[in-house]
């Protein structure tokens, strides 16, 4: 890993890539196998923490997000500030958008249609997941037109789960997982022991077990501690990033700029520079995570071989999502309540999740502020994610009815860590910031990469998406240009 001093980013560079997430990291994978000679800079603001810090300190980056951002509501905004962004922190979980999430506004007349379709995402899914060497089941290609066999297989699923499948064969399925079932390489097996965002077994997919020949390639050159807070822009081009570093300012020059500072940071650093399109820092949003535990009666769980084993589409699509959410269930493997207190009746308990689908809405935001960090205006989900969550605790008798349930107990709507849409890709700059290619509307030699580039949010778990539109930008800007 070629870490440089600050000054060497003043140099001329192919590539300038600010952040090192899912979104930034997976575009330069890509951008080197197509450019061969390039010279590529990446301006981190967080440090380099080894799998073994993360485990030793108990955390993921030494930077604490709620110290670098102005929050101004009650909800938190959870993100890693570290090389490797949220590669370091993600649980793993892989499941692909539906198709239907691509075309909200044309099938169900809310929210927005993106400018591409599921079918322009579905090989770089493909690639993405060979990548991550993602564990999941052989029968999901009725859910996902096109999908064939994962890299990796499946992990165990709970007795429960297996239940369930019977009943719903086409509904229930082992969730797509970016944890090992087998060790490989660097990576171990999960151990199923429920704290994924460390893994001790360093099984989840990271930047750095994974993406080491992306970070250690000769070409690459990178700078840490380096907060990126404007884009010197003019004229419909971007000539630098202007960035501090120990007290000091720095201007990284070069010919194409890929700014993957995560849905709160883009789009500042964006506003600072003076750069438009609708919606800019607009849109904020998130999916709500609804905890539930359920008892059983005479069966035991916690017997899977991850910590979510199964997760159940039967309220991800329909005509309902007119009205309301999308509710992907997930069944979980771990003791997110702990273990029952009655004698011999430890294990007669399942949690239960739902990560349900709210719509983007203009008036949330975060502002472009003169001070050190971003502020984040309040935030409340919509009527539509309450009406989605409501639904789904309707239904999830009857969805577990083929279990012998004692009861149900809703327990909290949580944050699910999944920050999006400020920086939304659309047709024209009239609907959005970036094309369907990721491109600046205005300012050419600007991609924007990172979950801030999602029109809608869906259900499922957005970085597995964030991976294959980058793979898909990189792929076709190095095509064409």
């Amino acid at each position: 890993m070629r870490l440089v001093e600050a000054s060497v980013a003043e140099s001329e560079h192919d590539l300038v890539v600010i952040g090192s997430g899912f979104g930034s990291l997976f575009f330069v994978k890509k951008y080197l196998e197509r450019r061969r000679r390039a010279r590529v800079l990446i301006l981190e603001w967080g440090a380099h923490h080894t799998h073994q810090w993360q485990l030793d300190n108990v955390r993921n980056a030494a930077i604490d997000q709620t110290n670098a951002l102005d929050n101004r509501g009650a909800k938190p905004w959870l993100f890693t500030i570290g090389l490797g962004g949220g590669t370091n922190c993600w649980w793993g979980l892989s499941p692909r958008l539906h198709p239907s999430d691509f075309a909200m506004k044309t099938r169900y007349g809310v929210g927005v249609d993106w400018p591409i379709g599921y079918d322009d995402l579905a090989e770089y899914y493909t690639e993405a997941e060979r990548i991550m060497l993602v564990a999941g089941p052989g029968d999901l290609g009725a859910v996902y037109p096109g999908l064939g066999r994962y890299p990796a297989p499946a992990h165990h699923l709970t007795t429960a789960d297996r239940i369930l499948k019977r009943q719903m064969p086409d509904r229930h399925f082992a969730i797509p997982s970016a944890r090992l079932r087998q060790p490989l390489g660097a990576r171990g097996a999960c151990c199923a022991s429920a704290i994924c965002n460390l893994c001790p077994q360093d099984a989840k997919f990271t930047a750095l077990n994974s993406l080491d020949g992306v970070l250690s390639d000769p070409r690459v050159e990178i700078v840490l501690g380096a907060k990126v807070n404007r884009l010197d822009a003019e004229a419909g081009s971007v000539r630098g990033a202007i960035f501090t570093k120990d007290g000091r300012e720095y201007a990284a020059r070069g010919d194409l700029f890929v700014l993957g500072a995560n849905a709160i940071y883009s789009p500042w650093i964006m506003l600072r520079s003076g750069l438009g399109g609708h919606g800019l820092g607009r849109y904020l949003c998130e999916k709500m995570l609804v905890s539930v535990e359920v008892k059983l009666d005479g069966l035991r769980h916690f017997d899977g071989g991850t910590a979510t084993t199964g997760f159940n589409v039967s309220l991800m699509d329909g005509e309902h999502r007119r009205e309301r959410g999308s509710a992907l269930v997930l069944i979980e493997n771990r003791m997110v309540e702990g273990l029952r207190t009655e004698w011999g009746r430890w294990r007669e308990a399942m949690p239960v999740h739902a990560y349900i689908e709210d719509l983007p809405r203009e008036e949330c935001g975060i502002l472009a502020s003169d001070g050190e960090f971003a502020t984040a205006e309040p935030f409340e989900w919509s009527d539509y994610a309450v009406r989605g969550r409501e639904a789904f605790l309707a239904a999830l008798p009857d969805l577990l009815g083929s279990l012998p349930v004692e009861s149900i107990t809703y327990r909290e709507t949580l944050t699910a860590s999944h920050i999006q849409c400020t920086t939304r890709m659309g047709r024209t700059r009239e609907d959005s910031v970036v094309d369907s290619g990721l491109i600046h509307h205005d300012t050419r030699n600007l991609v924007v990469v990172g979950n801030s580039v999602f029109p809608t949010v869906g259900s499922a778990n957005p970085s597995l998406t964030t991976a294959a539109l980058s793979l898909r930008a990189a792929d076709l800007l190095t095509r064409s240009a």
